[in-house]
């Protein structure tokens, strides 16, 4: 019971404080265009981050490209020389 008399009292506080505010039809317009203006250039940013292509340095991955191949020949040669002496 005392809730309900408590947001009464809130609700005609509110009313009694509170003025319902309406925008002339100019500022409406106004806003609705800057609103699109700014949806339209954050979607044209979100598609120039997309279409921009990852950004590859060629000579890190050379380099971990030859350090593969010469572990890779390291464990070869050792497997060969590793039979050739057990026999």
């Amino acid at each position: 019971m005392q809730d309900n008399l408590w947001q009464e009292q809130l609700a005609l506080n509110m009313q009694r404080v509170l003025t319902p505010v309406h925008p002339s039809d100019s500022f409406r317009q106004h806003l609705r265009t800057n609103l699109q203006l700014a949806g339209q250039q954050q979607a044209a940013k979100r598609a120039m981050r997309m279409q921009r292509p990852a950004h590859v340095n060629y000579w890190v991955l050379g380099a971990a490209a030859l350090g593969v191949t010469v572990a890779a020949g390291s464990m070869i040669a050792w497997a060969i020389r590793s039979r050739a002496m057990t026999q």
